[in-house]
Order: structure tokens, then C-alpha cells, then sequence
């Protein structure tokens, strides 16, 4: 009896120092993230070479030829595919658990279309316009695994909405890349997904496919003026930042009786802010939004 108490002791002090680590673990690397836009290296070997980092992540998309097409079962592919995995067990284990309108909500590129043919042609330097090419000629392909598991996830009941940064004159074409036949000739693309739930994505009457895009400056739905939000930048005149757009946008799908069960995105900032009872975090070690 002596010899099982002490076992019993001893799995409980393992338990707890194993946990202990992993929280250290956790917390470290929450810190790590954090603080890589803030480090200031002090001697050229603590940064990664830029070209030697482009090489790294063309081996990563399995293009070193530089083509513009991600390999089919590239580590970004796997990656990719086994957090949107991730994703599929836990809405399956969370359906009519809810208590309200279960719903989704997945950020656009590199999230839902992976931009890797474009981060090619532009050697990694944005453009705006030379993107808007892109995206208007609906040319990115689907993420590994992800329209499978938006799918899937609609067809277990629950709502599907997007939050891009993209402009609201890109919206259509948005639509189109994610999914249906508009008539425009090849090459453009038709990622598969099912067609986002209808709402009022303005809160004044603007019904259609649960799209949300970046408003103008001037031009902020009234769910987004509040001081949480983006209320200071609306006075300003000025861009709201992602985080307060993001989490104020899903703040306001939550107000119409939806329980956000889950939220994607590539950028931390498409997730912090709260309103998503869990987030998932897609690969992307092309650009940092903040």
C-alpha cells in the first residue's frame, strides 16, 4: 500500500511538472512572438541572410524553381492541411453544443487562397496595384485542407463568414475566387468554397453573402464606432488597425444571435480581440501584418 501511495504521488508530481514546463513552454514562445518585430539585432549573424530566407521558403512551398505553385505535399501543404485538420475535429466535436447560431469566420489570403503566385511575381514586395491584378483576375488557389473543412463545417449547420482587409471594390471578385462559376474565363480560379451565409454586413440594410471588407475611411458601419473598436480612428479620419476592424466585425456577427465557434487566420492580428470561443492559426512566413 505504501509502494502505490508513493506511485500515485509520484504520477501527480509528474503530471504537474510536465504541465508546469509546457505552460513555460506556452509562454515563452507567446513571448518570442511577440517580440521579434521589436528585437534589434546587433550583429549581422542574428538575422537570417533575406536571400538565403527566400531560398528557405521556397523549399518550404516545394517551388524551389520558383514557378509560382505550391507543391502539393510541400511542408507549407502539410501544415497547412493539418491545422485546418485541427480545426475539422474541433467543430465536429462542438456541433449543437452552442448556444446560439453556431458560425465560423476565416480571413481571406493566406488563410482561405494561399497568394504564393503573387508573392513570386513580386519577389516579396507588395504592390497594390500590381495585387489588385491578381485578385481581380481571381487567381489564387484554395488552402491546403481549409475549403474541405468550411464545407464540411456548413454542412454540419454552421454559418460561414469572411473578414478580409480586402477593399470592398475587390469584393466581388473575392466572392468569385472563393467559389462559383462568374464567367470569367480561365486562368482564374474556383477555390470551392460553399457560398458565405446572407447578413447584413453593414447593420443598415446591405444584405448579401457574409463577405466583410475593409471599409474607407468616412465610411464605418455604426457597429464599428465604439471605443473598443474603432471609434478613436473614426474620429481621427483615419484607417481603423486590423485587430479593432477584426474583433469589432466579429463582435457585431455575435450581436445578431451567431456564437462564433471558431476563427481562422494567418496574421495574429486577424485573431486577437476576443468574440471566437477558439482561434487557429494558419502558416504564413511571407509578410506580418500588425
Amino acid at each position: 500500500m505504501a509502494n502505490l501511495t508513493w506511485l500515485r504521488h509520484s504520477r501527480k508530481a509528474t503530471f504537474i511538472t510536465v504541465l508546469l514546463a509546457l505552460s513555460l513552454v506556452t509562454a515563452g514562445a507567446a513571448i518570442g512572438a511577440s517580440s521579434k518585430t521589436t528585437f534589434t539585432p546587433q550583429k549581422a549573424d542574428q538575422i537570417t541572410n533575406i536571400d538565403v530566407l527566400r531560398i528557405q521558403i521556397e523549399r518550404y512551398y516545394g517551388d524551389p524553381g520558383k514557378t509560382g505553385v505550391f507543391g502539393a505535399n510541400s511542408n507549407y501543404a502539410k501544415e497547412a492541411s493539418s491545422v485546418a485538420a485541427a480545426g475539422a475535429r474541433w467543430l465536429k466535436a462542438q456541433a449543437h453544443k452552442s448556444s446560439g447560431m453556431p458560425a465560423i469566420v476565416l480571413d481571406v489570403d493566406d488563410t482561405t487562397l494561399t497568394t504564393w503566385n503573387y508573392e513570386i511575381h513580386s519577389n516579396w514586395a507588395y504592390n497594390p496595384a500590381d495585387n489588385a491584378t491578381y485578385v481581380l483576375g481571381q487567381w489564387f488557389p484554395a488552402t491546403p485542407g481549409m475549403a474541405a473543412m468550411v464545407n464540411e463545417a456548413a454542412a454540419e449547420g454552421y454559418a460561414v463568414f469572411f473578414i478580409t482587409g480586402r477593399p470592398l471594390a475587390q469584393r466581388d471578385a473575392t466572392l468569385g475566387n472563393l467559389g462559383g462559376d462568374d464567367g470569367i474565363p480561365a486562368p482564374d480560379v474556383d477555390a470551392g468554397y460553399v457560398t458565405p451565409t446572407e447578413i447584413d454586413r453593414t447593420g443598415a440594410g446591405d444584405v448579401g453573402p457574409g463577405l466583410f471588407t475593409k471599409p474607407p475611411v468616412g465610411a464605418y458601419p455604426g457597429y464599428l464606432d465604439k471605443p473598443e473598436f474603432c471609434a478613436d480612428a473614426i474620429a481621427a479620419a483615419k484607417s481603423c488597425g486590423t485587430i479593432a476592424y477584426k474583433s469589432g466585425t466579429r463582435a457585431y456577427i455575435e450581436s445578431l444571435g451567431y456564437d462564433i465557434v471558431a476563427s481562422f487566420g494567418d496574421q495574429p492580428s486577424d485573431l486577437a480581440g476576443g468574440y471566437a470561443d477558439r482561434t487557429f492559426k494558419m502558416p504564413n512566413p511571407n509578410y506580418y501584418l500588425p
